[in-house]
């Protein structure tokens, strides 16, 4: 069985590229147990910022497509309607190179990973099996992208080089918008569809009516299946942990308003890392200037960028982990803090409920609510066993749902199937 992949990330491919990505370790880890299977013969085409010919590596064809990242200022200028044109004319440019891929390797079944970026439109000229998975949704992201700061206050507070850059909020947001329309032409017509929540079900049983859906959980990256959480006690002051990324959707002014509530009106001695973010971030620049805070006052650490090791230390060394995302599918941060057994809240947002169960292993929340928050954090660190029952079950529920060799036998059978 011949498979090509068309991925956002080079997986494995990284590592002969002399690339340091953190994104898309799931797919690298499901990658690697894929291309021992046997009876598969695996390729993996994705974007590239420098020409370079294909390669097999590790048992994988890669077929890295050059893409141009050199970013047009004066084209950042242009309206709405010629965004979606330029859009338009780059999708046709670069599916005929992708379509070249197809016919090269002359796969058996494709399968697109994600519809943030134009390979799912492949499904449209050619004749082979597409199966398309499911990361996150951008129409229902776009929905939420000013949740937690309004818009007026994101585009104030910026600051003044992202808009000299042409990369500011407002630009961001358009193109954000002409994405989703054009996952919606992607999913319209899609047959085939792999997803992991309730909630990306839904959605794609609205927005892709006539497809059919299959289960298809994530092999998280190593260190998480042998990191196991194993404190006595929580340590004094006891420590909050997130991780996040730079964008008004992660909800970073969610974590400064409860830390704000938990220093005036309780007595919890806490500090609050956040992994993923700096004093550079945008989404931190506007949050201060929004709110005037001193970030230090509310025992709140900017950590960075962390690797994989790094993030499971950071999880085994921390007492609670706190997702405070205003939109999500499924976050891997959330099933990696379960793999690891700590204690967690977490916010009902899109696909989370899914994956942890309320009052069983963990804490789930309302979205955006500041004092649901605080209150969960207090009562979780103040009661011990509670909080270690809580992530023993979240551990056990993320054993078996990223159970490596349960998740590969069933791609390989979803794939037989659509065949």
């Amino acid at each position: 069985m011949k498979v090509l992949w068309f991925t956002n990330t080079p997986c494995s491919a990284a590592e002969r590229l002399g690339l340091n990505i953190a994104m898309g370790g799931w797919l690298s880890s499901l990658e690697q147990e894929l291309r021992n299977v046997p009876e598969i013969q695996l390729a993996v085409c994705f974007y590239h910022n420098k020409p370079f010919s294909s390669f097999v590596y590790q048992k994988v064809h890669y077929f890295p497509i050059f893409r141009n990242q050199r970013k047009i200022k004066i084209g950042r200028l242009i309206t709405k309607f010629m965004h979606h044109r330029s859009m338009q004319k780059k999708d046709q440019y670069e599916l005929k190179k992708l379509l070249n891929v197809v016919e090269v390797f002359n796969p058996d079944i494709i399968h697109v990973h994600g519809t943030e970026d134009n390979f799912g439109l492949i499904h449209n000229f050619t004749k082979i099996p597409v199966v398309i998975s499911i990361q996150g949704l951008l129409n229902p992201y776009a929905d939420k992208y000013f949740s937690g700061i309004p818009r007026h206050t994101a585009n104030t507070y910026e600051g003044l080089k992202s808009k000299l850059r042409f990369s500011h909020n407002e630009h961001n947001f358009k193109l954000f918008k002409l994405k989703a329309e054009r996952e919606r032409n992607i999913l319209k017509d899609a047959k085939y569809i792999i997803g992991r929540t309730d909630w990306d079900k839904n959605i794609t049983r609205l927005l892709a009516p006539n497809s059919c859906y299959f289960v298809g959980n994530e092999i998280l990256r190593n260190s998480f299946y042998t990191s196991k959480w194993e404190k006595t006690k929580f340590d004094k002051p006891i420590q909050i942990l997130t991780i996040s990324s730079d964008n008004l959707y992660k909800g970073f002014e969610t974590i400064v308003a409860t830390a704000n509530l938990l220093t005036k009106f309780t007595n919890i001695d806490f500090n609050w890392k956040v992994a993923g973010l700096s004093n550079e971030s945008t989404i931190v620049r506007i949050v201060k200037k929004w709110k005037k805070f001193d970030l230090s006052k509310l025992h709140i650490e900017l950590l960075g960028k962390q690797n994989e090791q790094q993030l499971s230390k950071l999880l085994l060394f921390s007492d609670i982990y706190c997702q405070v995302s205003h939109i999500e599918n499924s976050p891997n941060s959330l099933c990696e803090a379960m793999m690891v057994g700590i204690p967690i809240v977490a916010t009902h947002a899109g696909g989370s409920v899914s994956l942890l169960q309320d009052k069983k292993e963990g804490m789930i929340v309302q979205d955006g609510d500041y004092h649901a928050i605080a209150a969960a954090l207090l009562h979780l660190s103040s009661d011990f066993n509670q909080a270690v029952n809580f992530g023993n079950n979240a551990r056990s529920a993320a054993l078996e749902r990223h159970n490596k060799d349960i998740i590969t036998e069933k791609m390989y059978a979803i794939y037989k199937k659509i065949m």
